[in-house]
């Protein structure tokens, strides 16, 4: 019987696992595919665009068009005539390492956040979190005099800050997570925040300080929303349905709608806790996909 070699099977259980990441189409996967096709899109386009312009000895600025009709500009008058690019800047990368580290980011970071929060919220987070590293963007460059010389002309691709948005909403609603660092080993989420943050505060001075403020903004949503994922809507009764069991976050509903007295909700808070920090352990040791599909569901739905 023939053997498959060590490497071969790390390369089938790698291929395997992006295979079936992609295959159940949720928002994380979609929002990396999104991305990954249009810089593939772009790259094609400018290839065969620049290939034309040698062939028939004419210059094309594709590029300048790319930037000007996909990129977010500091200009604000500029921008007011291409609005959209505050949204389609989220999708555009400027080359193989730009997309690679921004969406090996949002992989890790996404699924932490899908761990504690739900879909429509990691979206959102991507979008009004990028939008506002946008805005924050902008505004230093029209405030600051070291962008003087170059306020009118400066643009922004990107999503790092998205990503920066879903990282600290994820680190300020589950701090102590945590998480495995090459080269490090394990330590708490909420430490891997605070390096990014200082990195950016620190590289402003650097080469791409607009890009650090946008990092910077998307950052400041992120924490904000999740204040707001914290405290919800205490008016609200959010039913989840799973397998025929009913999760109330409520605290005035139990399991069947049943009203809970005040010391039955505090028993079930604690009893909750203490399997969410047991289920927590058991990704430390052994990894998110040891868990079973009782304990993903749990701790998908529960809420500290």
């Amino acid at each position: 019987m023939l053997r498959t070699s060590p490497f071969r099977q790390r390369l089938h259980f790698l291929t395997s696992g992006i295979r079936q990441f992609f295959a159940g189409k949720t928002v994380l996967s979609n929002l990396i595919l999104a991305n990954v096709i249009i810089f593939v899109l772009l790259l094609v386009m400018r290839g065969l665009i620049h290939l034309g312009g040698w062939l028939f000895q004419t210059d094309i600025p594709v590029d300048a068009w790319m930037d000007a009709n996909l990129a977010f500009s500091s200009n604000p008058e500029t921008f007011l005539h291409h609005p959209w690019t505050i949204v389609t800047n989220l999708f555009i990368h400027g080359g193989f390492w730009h997309i690679f580290f921004n969406m090996f980011m949002l992989y890790v970071f996404g699924k932490l956040f899908l761990q504690y929060l739900s879909s429509k919220q990691l979206l959102t987070t991507y979008l009004i979190g990028g939008i506002v590293g946008n805005l924050f963007f902008m505004a230093a460059y029209q405030l600051f005099p070291a962008f003087e010389n170059i306020a009118a002309l400066s643009t922004c691709v990107g999503a790092s800050g998205a990503v920066m948005a879903i990282l600290l909403a994820v680190t300020i609603y589950r701090p102590n997570h945590p998480i495995n660092l090459l080269l490090i080993g394990q330590t708490k989420l909420k430490w891997v925040a605070v390096l990014f943050v200082v990195i950016d505060l620190l590289s402003i001075g650097g080469g791409n300080a607009g890009g650090h403020f946008a990092h910077l903004g998307g950052a400041l949503y992120g924490a904000i929303a999740a204040i707001f994922f914290q405290i919800g809507n205490p008016f609200k009764k959010v039913v989840f349905q799973k397998d025929k069991k009913k999760y109330y976050t409520s605290p005035k509903y139990a399991q069947g709608s049943r009203p809970m007295s005040d010391a039955d909700f505090n028993a079930k808070k604690r009893s909750d806790e203490k399997k969410a920090d047991a289920i927590l352990d058991k990704i430390s040791k052994a990894g998110y996909g040891a868990l079973t599909k009782e304990e993903r569901d749990f701790l998908y739905h529960y809420k500290r």
